[in-house]
């Protein structure tokens, strides 16, 4: 950490061990959360490169982000302050958990990022967003017993995220009954979302999926016209592109959507909602 109180910026790392900072240690290094003063989750495989950061954080990041701040002990509170990680995650950086390893609980200070899951053959469905001020408590899930999830996470623009490391999140689940409560409900929030959307995949029709996906988008980014692949919409929605082409072109046809190369503007929003 930084005496100063400032942030000391460092290098872009790369995953051609020619470009590996010395000492660098990456997600599968459990001892790089539990003791280095600058620390790096995981190296993106779409991008090769991630920014790390030594953390100074305003403690109303913490306030905002966590129901249970205020019944922490002043030790509790320096003790996350003193460990808690802070990364520059560049739009399309992927990182993974599970398997054993847990990177801790994420804050998303800024940005949006989404988490989905991979199949064997190399798909991968869309299982929620989160925005700035949402909080990645499945990221931890694999420090409770008998939990062990396999996820991604990929950014959706440039995103700037801190992480408080599985070990002091763990100290204070045990410590906490505050903290305790706020990680069950957390986690089986988001579980109830999952399984509202594998309910959605299993008894509603693909078209509806889409026009859904394509709502959500326009809320997210608070316009009409959307920036957005064929291939975006179909991991939405959790179907094949050509599929996602076919019903873009109906949608087209009927008056709900234009669509040009990249780019799929929503005429009437309304309509799309009563898929």
């Amino acid at each position: 950490m930084t005496g100063s109180g400032q942030g000391q910026h460092m290098e872009t790392v790369k995953t051609g061990k020619s470009a590996v900072k010395p000492g660098t240690r990456f997600l599968n290094d459990q001892k790089c959360f539990e003791k280095c003063p600058a620390r790096v989750m995981m190296v993106s495989d779409a991008t090769q490169k991630y920014i790390i950061m030594e953390a100074h954080v305003d403690t109303q990041l913490f306030r905002n982000a966590f129901p249970f701040w205020e019944s922490l002990t002043d030790t509790q509170k320096q003790d996350i302050e003193a460990n808690v990680a802070k990364n520059l995650c560049e739009k399309k950086t992927q990182l993974h958990f599970g398997g054993g390893e847990c990177a801790g609980v994420q804050i998303i200070a800024s940005g949006r990022a989404r988490v989905f899951i991979t199949s064997p053959g190399g798909g991968d469905i869309t299982l929620f967003r989160l925005i700035a001020g949402d909080v990645s408590i499945l990221s931890a899930a694999c420090m409770l017993s008998g939990m062990d999830i396999e996820l991604d996470m990929e950014m959706e623009t440039d995103c700037e995220i801190y992480t408080i490391p599985k070990k002091v999140y763990r100290k204070l689940y045990e410590e906490s009954p505050e903290v305790k409560d706020y990680t069950m409900e957390m986690i089986s929030e988001k579980f109830s979302d999952i399984m509202w959307l594998f309910n959605q995949f299993v008894f509603s029709n693909v078209a509806s999926r889409i026009a859904s996906a394509l709502l959500e988008h326009r809320v997210l980014d608070g316009t009409d016209e959307l920036r957005l692949t064929h291939e975006n919409i179909a991991k939405d929605a959790g179907t094949a592109r050509e599929v996602v082409t076919r019903i873009l072109k109906q949608f087209q046809s009927d008056g709900l959507v234009k669509l040009t190369r990249g780019k799929v503007t929503v005429l009437d929003a309304a309509k799309l909602g009563k898929i």
